[in-house]
């Protein structure tokens, strides 16, 4: 199934099926192939490891953070250090949303 997609194909949740990466190494290693993938999700260990031997050379980690002052301004450290960096916490529209 994954040989036939083209462009940018976005994976999300990968540590829910980290078999994934022997079938992306197929897709991956084919002479003809155009797609690109981006693959979100939590990285234990066990799927860096896992990913980093079955795509070796083929792919990048890119490590996210939460909001921090340098993005976020200055002005805007109470509500970081009250909320967090984390999206959902930070952008909510009460304090009792954020803590939820």
């Amino acid at each position: 199934m994954l040989g036939s997609l083209t462009n940018l194909v976005v994976l999300d949740e990968v540590q829910e099926m980290p078999e994934l990466f022997q079938v992306l190494r197929v897709s991956v290693d084919r002479p003809d192939n155009q797609t690109r993938f981006l693959i979100l999700g939590s990285a234990s260990p066990e799927i860096i490891k896992s990913a980093s031997e079955s795509l070796a050379g083929r792919l990048e980690f890119v490590e996210l953070q939460g909001f921090d002052l340098s993005e976020k301004g200055t002005g805007s450290w109470k509500r970081l250090w009250l909320r967090g960096g984390f999206p959902h916490s930070f952008l909510a529209d009460s304090e009792e949303d954020s803590l939820a």
